[in-house]
């Protein structure tokens, strides 16, 4: 994006440097493995990339119902191509369906190296679960074809 970046930012993980473009803000839906259907999850945390300014670059995370469970901000590292982490989990159990990231103050763009220009590096998170309404389809199915199959025994 800016030939200065690579000065500015190192990857935790070799070649996974994350950033949405245009904006600052990333927004991290769940989903069941392997399909399109929405999951919660207990916690989610992100290793960021030369957060510079305290109070600019958080976490905030949502329940299924799309209600904040609260903003969490990540803890400052000053200089060039330090790292932060910021990782919350929730003792209630898997209740975050998605998670809105906001990094730095700034969007990555030719010749913007002003302060506090943030990318995301790893992303760590709980299994994902099945929101309760898909986990009570789910069993009401199970239910079903059991109650099929015992009809066709019966015959």
């Amino acid at each position: 994006i800016d030939p200065t970046y690579p000065g500015l930012f190192a990857p935790f993980s070799a070649q996974r440097l994350f950033t949405a473009l245009g904006s600052n803000i990333t927004d991290v839906r769940f989903f069941t493995p392997g399909s399109a259907n929405a999951s919660l999850t207990n916690g989610f945390g992100v290793v960021f990339s030369d957060v510079d300014l305290a109070g600019t670059t958080a976490i905030e995370f949502f329940d299924a119902t799309d209600q904040s469970l609260g903003n969490f901000f990540v803890p400052q590292a000053l200089g060039n191509e330090t790292f932060s982490f910021l990782g919350v989990r929730f003792s209630e159990g898997s209740v975050i369906s998605r998670a809105r990231i906001t990094s730095g103050n700034q969007v990555l763009a030719p010749g913007n190296t002003l302060t506090d220009l943030v990318v995301m590096d790893d992303f760590i998170y709980g299994e994902p679960i099945p929101e309760p309404s898909t986990l009570l389809l789910l069993m009401l199915a199970m239910a079903a074809a059991l109650d099929v199959r015992g009809r066709r025994s019966l015959s």
